[in-house]
């Protein structure tokens, strides 16, 4: 009856952080940002990452399918341009999850934003 308790609180909250995160987002970049940065965000996996015009268009036409892809292609993409970050102008939120039934981890994009 107590775990069943615990698990009826931890679901309104977790319900609670999640329309806060609808929140921040719908507010902008930095409120996003200073969202992932709380304790429930980081326990939940949330994290972001920096994407240019072309990682983006690789993206949406499905050419990019894990975050190892994503991210490899910033790391090339910031060599050559001599680590100008200045390319990036949009910034990916994204949380990962561990799937139970293949034990492995699915990380989704959950919002791209505008820099």
């Amino acid at each position: 009856m107590v775990a069943e308790s615990f698990r009826e609180v931890d679901g309104i909250v977790n319900e609670s952080m999640w329309a806060d995160w609808q929140n921040a987002k719908a507010r902008g970049l930095k409120y996003a940002q200073n969202f992932i940065q709380s304790s429930w965000a980081i326990e939940n996996r949330f994290n972001l990452i920096e994407l240019s015009n072309e990682m983006v268009n690789k993206l949406l036409k499905g050419e990019i399918k894990t975050l190892e892809e994503l991210e490899k292609l910033r790391e090339s993409q910031l060599i050559n341009n001599n680590y100008n970050r200045a390319i990036f102008n949009y910034w990916a939120f994204y949380h990962t999850n561990e799937n139970e039934d293949t034990d492995q981890n699915i990380t989704y994009i959950d919002c791209i934003i505008i820099n």
